[in-house]
């Protein structure tokens, strides 16, 4: 007879007991997770709302720089309405050599010369005075090639609507001249064609009401007419710099 083969035996399921199962289902869910707080250093920063503030800091220094220049102008016009400035006029009046001597020598000519110059200053404002502090005056010739002699003037004031008169004398020994300077010195002495320059450097300030300005440094040059034309009454071309303006005949601001 064969032999019965054993039957597969069925497997046993093993079953949780109930206490398990209720001690499960009444356990509370796990936390949530929580992320960490990354450091200060890589925490992006809130911009400020700036945009608006700088655009009322802006307008409000534009309006108040607006209104200031508004004020300087309105002041400068009322100071010019009131008190009527102007430059002072300058003016060559005369010029006369008394002594003039061209010396020969082995080396060359030599000039001994003296010059009297006389100068006007007419304040033309009728509100302030002119005040002027010790002067330079230096003279030339021949476009400036020839040096006739300088001086030094004592300070002087010009009161409203009045004119000063200054006197400058110079003198020049033993001053070198070339064959041509000499030829045409000699000629232009005798027959009243020298045309002489005279430099004038000082410094000026305005007295206003009791107040006294601070100096200012100018350079007057007068020129361009003969000893001839002087003597006929020809005004001599002035030109005043004041404060990096250049003025023209006699003082009159000029560009």
């Amino acid at each position: 007879m064969e032999e019965s083969s054993p039957q597969p035996q069925p497997k046993l399921l093993l079953q949780k007991p109930p206490a398990h199962q209720q001690t499960t289902a009444n356990l509370p869910p796990p936390p949530a997770r929580i992320k960490p707080a990354p450091p200060q250093a890589f925490r992006p920063k809130p911009r400020p709302k700036r945009r608006s503030g700088c655009r009322i800091c802006c307008c409000s220094t534009c309006i108040g720089l607006l209104i200031l220049i508004l004020v300087l102008v309105i002041a400068a016009g009322i100071f010019y309405l009131i008190y009527d400035p102007a430059l002072p006029h300058f003016r060559l009046s005369s010029f006369r050599v008394p002594t003039f001597n061209i010396s020969d020598a082995i080396d060359g000519p030599y000039l001994n010369a003296n010059t009297i110059s006389r100068v006007e200053v007419k304040n033309r404002s009728g509100k302030m005075t002119w005040r002027f502090a010790p002067s330079r005056v230096a003279i030339s010739a021949d476009d400036g090639d020839v040096n006739l002699g300088s001086t030094n003037l004592a300070g002087f004031s010009v009161r409203e609507r009045a004119v000063a008169g200054l006197k400058a004398e110079t003198k020049v020994s033993n001053q070198a001249l070339s064959e041509r300077q000499r030829r045409r010195l000699k000629g232009a002495v005798v027959g009243k064609a020298l045309a002489p320059s005279l430099e004038f450097r000082t410094k000026t300030g305005v007295t206003l009401q009791g107040w006294n300005s601070p100096y200012l440094a100018i350079t007057v040059v007068c020129g361009g007419v003969t000893m001839r034309e002087l003597e006929k009454g020809g005004p001599p071309r002035c030109t005043i710099t004041f404060l990096k303006w250049k003025g023209s005949e006699g003082g009159d601001i000029g560009y």
